[in-house]
C-alpha cells in the first residue's frame, strides 16, 4: 500500500551551526538486531565465545567492535559444526590482501582446510576466476566475476554463503557469484557436507583483515530455517477474503510459489489471501518477486476484513519494500526510503518514527536483488505490538505502537492491490513462507 507523501522536516540554521561546533567521536561498531532464525557468532567483544584461535593470539584482536587480524593468526574456528546453513557476515581487507572463509571443514586442526573442506576466497590481488574473491577456492570459479568495486580494499563488503545438501551458493554484496552443485562439479563430491567454519587471518605479507556482524542460520530439509515450519509447500491452509481491494484477486500455487494478480487482469479487482491459522507473537520468513508497478503487501495479524500491520511490497515509483503500513488501522506508515521511477531510492518520509536507513542510498543495488526473489523477515510481539522487518538481511523497519488496534491473533496474508494503478497482466509472487511461533 502506497502511503501519502509527507512534508519534509525543517531544521533551523542555528541548530545545524551548533552541531558543527561539537567534536565528533566515532563510536564502536554495534551489531544490528539479528534477523529471525539467525544466531550471532560474535558479540563485538569476545572472539572466543564461539571460536577457537588456532594461530598466534596476538594476531587477533577486537577493535571498535570488529574482529581485526594480522598475519600469523592462521584462523579462528567455530566451536560447533554446521551442515546446511546460511552464513552472513561483513568483511574488509587492506590493499593486495588475501584471506577467506572456511566452511564444512571436517576437523578443527586440519592443516589445509581449503582442501579438506571449502574456502570462500577474499582477495583484491590479481587472481583468476577460480581464486578471486567469492570463488570456492580452486573448486568453482565465480560467474560473474566480482567487479573492482566488489573487491575493493578498505571497504566493508557482505557475504551470504548458503550450504544445502550438495549445493553451495555465495553472494557478494548482493550479487550471486557462485551457485555450485556437486551434480555438475566433480570436485565437490568427495568433500564433507558438515564441518567447522573458520575465518582466516590476513594471509599476505603486510596488512590486515576485519570481520563483523557474523551470524548463522541452520537449515532443515528443503531449506526451511531450523525451528520454523513451512506455510507454502502446497496450497492448503489459505483462503481469499473480500476487502476494499476487491473480491480476493486471482491466486495460483505454481512450483511452490503463490502468484497473485487482479481478477480479471487489469480490472481493478484485487484482494487478499490469508492463512486459516491465526497467530499472535511470531516470526516470519517470506520471499517475494513483484513485477515493476505492483502495489502489494505482506500482512501480519490480519483480520478477516484485511486490517493488519502490513509490510509494504510497493515495487513502483514512490513505493517501498519492508516498510510498515497501518492497513485499515489508521494509515500510518513507517518507511525510511522511497523508490524513484528509475528503481533507485531516496530518503523516505515517515509519519511514524523509524530507525535510520542501515546503508547509503547509493548502495541500494547491493541490497535489492533485481529480477530475483528478495527475502523479507519480520517479528511481531505483544499488543500494542512491536514490529521489526528485515530485507535481505538488512534491518529496515522498527515500530512500537502505542495503542491496541486489532486483536492479539490474526492471519499471515498476501495482497493484490485493487484499483487501476496495478499494471495489466502484472503479478506478485511469494514463496518459501515459514513461521515460528514465539512463547509469550
Amino acid at each position: 500500500m502506497e502511503a501519502p507523501k509527507m512534508s519534509a522536516r525543517r531544521f533551523s540554521f542555528q541548530a545545524v551551526f551548533f552541531c558543527l561546533l561539537i567534536p565528533v567521536t566515532l563510536a564502536a561498531y554495534e551489531n544490528p538486531p539479528t534477523e529471525p532464525g539467525f544466531s550471532s557468532l560474535f558479540d563485538g567483544k569476545n572472539i572466543e565465545e564461539h571460536f577457537i584461535i588456532k594461530g598466534k593470539k596476538e594476531s587477533w584482536a577486537v577493535k571498535d567492535g570488529v574482529i581485526h587480524s594480522l598475519r600469523g593468526g592462521n584462523r579462528i574456528v567455530s566451536k560447533e559444526q554446521y551442515g546446511d546453513f546460511v552464513l552472513r557476515l561483513d568483511w574488509r581487507i587492506s590493499d593486495q590482501g588475501n584471506s577467506g572463509i572456511f566452511i564444512r571443514v571436517p576437523g578443527q586442526d586440519d592443516g589445509a582446510p581449503w582442501v579438506s573442506g571449502f574456502e570462500v576466497q577474499i582477495s583484491n590481488a590479481p587472481r583468476d576466476d577460480a581464486h578471486c574473491t567469492a570463488s570456492l577456492y580452486g573448486v568453482e570459479a565465480t560467474s560473474p566475476r566480482p567487479t573492482r568495486e566488489a573487491e575493493g580494499a578498505n571497504t566493508w563488503h557482505t557475504f551470504e554463503i548458503t550450504c544445502l545438501g550438495g549445493r553451495i551458493s555465495v553472494r557478494l554484496d548482493g550479487v550471486l557469484n557462485i551457485d555450485a552443485d556437486e551434480k555438475k562439479n566433480e570436485k565437490m563430491r568427495s568433500r564433507p557436507k558438515k564441518g567447522f567454519i573458520g575465518l582466516q587471518d590476513y594471509h599476505a605479507s603486510k596488512g590486515w583483515v576485519e570481520y563483523r556482524n557474523i551470524r548463522i542460520q541452520p537449515l532443515q530439509a528443503g531449506g526451511v530455517p531450523a525451528g520454523f515450519e513451512s506455510l507454502s509447500s502446497n496450497d492448503k491452509g489459505w483462503h481469499k477474503i473480500r476487502t476494499g481491494h476487491g473480491t480476493g484477486g486471482r491466486w495460483s500455487h505454481v512450483g511452490g510459489a503463490w502468484e497473485g494478480e487482479q481478477d480479471p487482469p487489469g480490472s481493478g479487482n484485487g484482494g487478499v489471501l490469508v492463512t486459516d491459522r491465526k497467530l499472535s507473537d511470531f516470526e516470519l520468513v517470506i520471499e517475494t518477486k513483484p513485477d515493476w508497478g505492483v502495489c502489494s503487501g505482506i500482512f501480519l495479524r490480519s483480520t478477516e476484513r484485511g486490517q493488519c500491520y502490513q509490510l509494504m511490497v510497493d515495487w513502483h515509483g514512490n513505493g517501498n519494500v519492508a516498510g510498515i503500513y497501518g492497513e485499515g488501522t489508521g494509515g500510518f506508515n513507517v518507511r525510511n526510503y522511497e523508490l524513484n521511477d528509475d528503481k533507485t531510492i531516496r530518503k523516505g518520509n515517515d509519519n511514524k518514527q523509524n530507525i535510520p536507513l542501515a546503508f547509503a542510498l547509493a548502495d541500494w543495488k547491493k541490497v535489492w536483488r533485481f529480477g530475483q526473489y528478495n527475502e523479507v523477515r519480520a517479528r511481531i510481539t505483544s499488543n500494542p505490538p512491536t514490529v521489526d522487518a528485515w530485507l535481505n538481511g538488512w534491518h529496515i523497519s522498527h515500530f512500537e505502537d502505542d495503542k491496541k488496534r486489532i486483536p492479539d491473533a490474526g492471519s499471515v496474508a498476501i495482497q493484490v492491490h485493487g484499483g487501476k494503478s496495478w499494471p495489466n497482466g502484472a503479478k506478485v509472487r511469494f514463496r518459501n513462507i515459514s513461521i515460528r511461533e514465539l512463547k509469550k
